[in-house]
């Protein structure tokens, strides 16, 4: 595929219902598509995608031959895919197993597992590449080995679809976003505005003690600034989330960032704002991808955008 294709998924019905519509998807070579649904949608689309004859589908429970070594496992692929030995010493670097490669797959951490399982969607051949919640339960170390691939498949100019109902996960390995429900597939615009207009500044600006009022279940919730882990905006829709729950709120990101910067908040990606004091390490996924990870009961990640990593930087003194 060296020209953008279009794709028309077939709709979800059950019992007279739709659960989603028919839609289109335009593939571009090198792109890396992402599509945030929840789990029943996500499992439908994978039966859809299996059948389709141009896309090799990456299923993250598919099973290991436990019995056989990295080493081993590895080199029944290379036979499988028709792949020269040679490859071998490459593709343990690339998904950082050279210090397991004779030790026996059973023994191996889930993390280490994950990544072997990847190795068949490095060497399939399809140009559509289809991963069902590529980064779920991943340690951070496999996360970044997975960006690897990604960025290998890129390289590649193979089309890359990932099914997830994290969006954090596909923020930090998407070139595009998109949100499936009922009423179909919608587009999330999570691009960086470089002519967003810049926020007047707020060093000077005095201490309030301010609450932050949210809604649920018709009751009014009014938070402190210090309870508030993070608080995302998706489609216009602002949430707080406290504790790992989330909270909608009827103020804007740019009214809660002026509310919120004088009790140590700050707006990390233009989607995102983050409760400094929450903020536990700041992870480095590409040159270009950056997240934040919190020290919350949930371990949430956070996007973190490149141009704003240097005023963080600046902020916290390092």
């Amino acid at each position: 595929m060296n020209q953008n294709e279009n794709m028309i998924i077939d709709p979800y019905i059950e019992g007279g219902n739709v659960i989603y519509p028919n839609f289109h998807l335009s593939l571009q070579p090198g792109s890396i598509i992402g599509i945030y649904t929840d789990v029943s949608k996500i499992h439908t689309l994978i039966q859809w995608f299996t059948k389709q004859s141009n896309t090799y589908t990456h299923l993250r429970e598919s099973a290991l031959y436990e019995r056989l070594t990295v080493r081993e496992y590895i080199q029944f692929c290379l036979k499988l895919f028709h792949t020269s030995s040679e490859k071998m010493e490459e593709l343990l670097k690339l998904f950082a197993l050279t210090e397991q490669k004779s030790i026996k797959i059973s023994k191996l951490s889930n993390g280490e597992k994950q990544r072997l399982k990847l190795i068949h969607t490095y060497l399939h051949q399809a140009q559509i590449q289809v991963l069902e919640e590529p980064f779920q339960n991943l340690d951070e170390f496999s996360k970044q080995k997975v960006i690897q691939l990604l960025d290998a498949l890129q390289k590649q100019n193979k089309t890359v679809i990932l099914l997830s109902n994290n969006l954090e996960d596909l923020i930090i390995s998407s070139t595009e976003i998109h949100r499936l429900d009922t009423m179909g597939l919608h587009a999330l615009d999570m691009k960086e505005d470089e002519t967003e207009p810049v926020s007047p500044p707020l060093e000077n600006a005095p201490i309030r003690l301010d609450k932050i009022p949210t809604k649920k279940n018709d009751k009014i919730i009014l938070f402190n600034p210090p309870e508030i882990d993070y608080i995302e905006s998706v489609e216009g829709v602002v949430s707080l989330y406290v504790a790992g729950e989330a909270y909608p709120c009827t103020l804007s990101l740019n009214e809660l960032e002026q509310k919120l910067t004088p009790f140590g908040f700050f707006r990390s990606h233009r989607s995102y704002i983050v409760n400094l004091q929450k903020v536990r390490e700041i992870i480095t996924w590409t040159r270009n991808s950056y997240s934040l990870a919190l020290n919350s009961n949930e371990k949430a990640i956070v996007p973190l955008s490149k141009n704003k990593l240097a005023d963080l930087k600046e902020i916290l003194g390092i």
